[in-house]
């Protein structure tokens, strides 16, 4: 913040000596001025167009003091005065505060009481100025009609206050006439991102919502040292419910009568005064950051502005906010999912680079360059500031590169399609016999395993038979060929043996397994065995 430029009127130079060596230990206050008479201090306050305040001792003259603060504050009613006596009386009080004056300081009034009286006064002062000018700023309605473009998130944190902000400021610098509308009534947050107090909002002007003057605007509106006029949210979340759709169409419409933009903060809620906005608005934005989530909030916001007849998807505007190359979903993609009109303008991921100015509360501290030109571009594209003819030639040449670059990517992919197509088919063709060998030895390992099975089974049923009939071969045969399906069960495939070995009977089953890999004798022999246990 600049420091408070103050003019001194002192009789003596005893006063003035001691009044600017008290100023000199202030670093928020700077003496610019100092006046022996009163005609003196009269001439110089109109020629000073940045002086806050004014201070006037009670023995300043010729002219009486109570008449010369009368003068001052009739024709420089924006300036603060204050009148230094050597003590404080009641009568005294009553008549400076008549005669418009800010307050009173006691001759030997501390450093500290000093900072303080002059700082209140000269917010005040600052405060009054930025109204006046304001209200100087009034059009007949039916005079001109403003731009309105509106800005939603398709979910929270996606930009869309400091976009809102920023856009506010290029259109000032350009000389336009402009209003920041914060309509995030429940959870507004421009005046952190300003670091401004300002103890009127747009609920202030509900009531006189038929009948709007410039004067009602100017004691509402805070008007920032940047240029935008700024209309805030309610302080207090549970005021949003106060406005309501007939009073948001109203106000939108006198500031529309009366600035050349009128810039819309809806945040992400959608209630009554947002949904009027969209639907009141020359250019609907949604901003949505290049993921799933936002790009499906921005779907269903879309949706939800349809079903309620606010505003077509057709004239809806989308905005990629923290692009970059790195991104999986690149706009491109991002358009084709939300169906609408994308801006060409993406403004670019710079998170630390913002850290600065949200922080500190001052948006001019923004220095990172890509940010600045990618707002600046947006500005010209939304129609807010006239293109330069760099930014017009950035504009088509990232367009015909990126058209250049379809194009020799296309033709890339048609010569390789043509190309490869022939020795896509002799590639395949070498690789048939590979795959069928590869499909004979997994038959044949599945073979091998449902062989090795069938003798096995085979064996141990035949064994348990012959433990019932140790005689009777021909029913162990019949018993265990029952666990061996077709075709593995022919006579010229299963063979079934008695055998005794150290005293121990045993029965061994062996069938023939066909081989089906090339080169290979067949058929494959496989034996099982199982002892014959005996009975009781």
């Amino acid at each position: 913040m600049s420091t408070y430029q103050v003019l001194i009127g002192a009789p003596t130079d005893e006063l003035e000596n001691a009044l600017t060596a008290r100023f000199e230990e202030l670093a928020e206050a700077e003496v610019v001025s100092v006046h022996r008479t009163s005609r003196e201090v009269s001439e110089t306050v109109g020629k000073l167009p940045g002086l806050d305040v004014v201070l006037i001792h009670e023995d300043l003259g010729p002219l009486p003091v109570l008449d010369l603060i009368r003068d001052i504050s009739r024709n420089q009613p924006q300036l603060a005065i204050i009148l230094i006596v050597s003590e404080v009386e009641p009568d005294t009080f009553t008549n400076t505060m008549e005669a418009g004056a800010r307050g009173l300081l006691q001759a030997d009034a501390t450093i500290e009481q000093l900072s303080a009286r002059v700082t209140t006064a000269a917010d005040w002062s600052r405060t009054l100025r930025r109204h006046l000018e304001a209200a100087s700023l009034d059009v007949p309605v039916s005079g001109r009609r403003g731009q309105i473009i509106t800005l939603t998130g398709a979910k929270g944190g996606v930009g869309t206050t400091t976009t809102a902000i920023q856009l506010s400021r290029i259109a000032a610098k350009a000389g336009r006439t402009v209003c920041l509308v914060d309509l995030d009534l429940q959870s507004g947050d421009v005046p952190g991102y300003y670091d401004l107090k300002h103890r009127r909002s747009i609920v202030d002007l509900v009531e006189a919502a038929d009948d709007i003057s410039a004067a009602m605007l100017a004691d509402t509106l805070y008007v920032h040292h940047d240029g935008p006029h700024i209309l805030l949210a309610p302080e207090h979340g549970e005021h949003s419910e106060d406005v309501n759709a007939r009073a948001a169409r109203q106000i939108l419409g006198a500031l529309r009568s009366r600035y050349d933009q009128v810039i819309v903060d809806c945040g992400s809620a959608i209630n009554d005064a947002t949904a009027v906005a969209v639907e009141l608005s020359d250019t609907a934005i949604v901003l949505v950051t290049p993921d799933l989530p936002a790009l499906r909030g921005a779907q269903r916001l879309i949706a939800m502005w349809e079903r309620l007849h606010v505003r077509e998807a057709k004239n809806v505007t989308s905005l990629i906010t923290r692009h970059s190359r790195r991104n999986e979903i690149q706009p491109d993609f991002a358009r084709k999912l939300l169906g609408t009109e994308t801006l060409r303008t993406a403004v670019p991921a710079a998170y630390r680079a913002l850290e600065e100015a949200s922080n500190t509360g001052v948006p001019g501290r923004l220095t990172d360059e890509a940010l600045l030109k990618a707002f600046s571009r947006l500005a010209a594209e939304l129609g807010i500031t006239a293109a330069t003819p760099d930014e017009e030639q950035q504009g088509n040449g990232s367009s015909t590169k990126e058209a250049a670059a379809a194009m020799i990517a296309q033709s890339r992919r048609s010569r390789s399609t043509r190309g490869d197509s022939g020795a896509s088919i002799v590639e395949f063709a070498a690789l048939v016999p590979f795959l069928g060998l590869a499909l004979l030895l997994t038959w044949q390992i599945v073979l091998i395993g449902l062989t090795g099975m069938y003798a096995s089974h085979a064996a141990s049923e035949g064994a348990r038979q012959a433990s019932i009939t140790p005689s009777d071969e021909e029913r162990i045969r019949e018993e265990a060929a029952k666990r061996v399906r077709a075709p593995w069960d022919e006579e010229e495939t299963f063979t079934l043996e008695n055998l005794v070995e150290d005293g121990r009977r045993y029965i061994r089953v062996t069938i023939a397994m066909p081989a089906v890999l090339p080169g290979m004798d067949s058929p494959w022999n496989i034996s099982s065995q199982s002892q014959v246990l005996r009975e009781g």
